[in-house]
């Protein structure tokens, strides 16, 4: 992750939670805000709402990667915090993947280029 840094602290997560919009989708809630920096920041959470740590853990993991897979097409300059959802344990990742693209499209995060038009399903 080149252009983001993680979330390490608290009060950017209640500032986030408290002031930023957020987007719902099946497997992730989208919280953001700008954050006038030239760099995204990112944090990823997960409640034991969805299982075990195992099942948690997973859920991030997926989560992560496919933010790394995004990243390269999303603007600068955003605080987002990812909260799982208890689907996110059990489906493939290119789900979770759509989901979040669709989620950064409707907040206008994600850069849109000629070649999203042409994108295929996987």
């Amino acid at each position: 992750m080149n252009k983001t840094e993680t979330i390490t602290e608290n009060r950017i997560y209640t500032r986030l939670y408290g002031k930023g919009k957020s987007v719902v989708s099946g497997t992730t809630v989208v919280y953001y805000r700008s954050n006038n920096l030239k760099i995204n920041r990112l944090g990823l959470t997960s409640t034991k709402k969805i299982g075990c740590a195992v099942k948690r853990n997973r859920a991030r993991r997926v989560i992560r990667e496919a933010y790394r897979l995004l990243e390269d097409r999303l603007g600068t300059g955003y605080d987002i915090i990812i909260v799982a959802r208890t689907k996110a344990t059990s489906v493939p990742m290119f789900v979770v993947k759509n989901d979040m693209e669709k989620s950064f499209r409707s907040c206008g995060i994600i850069k849109v280029s000629e070649n999203d038009s042409t994108d295929t399903a996987e």
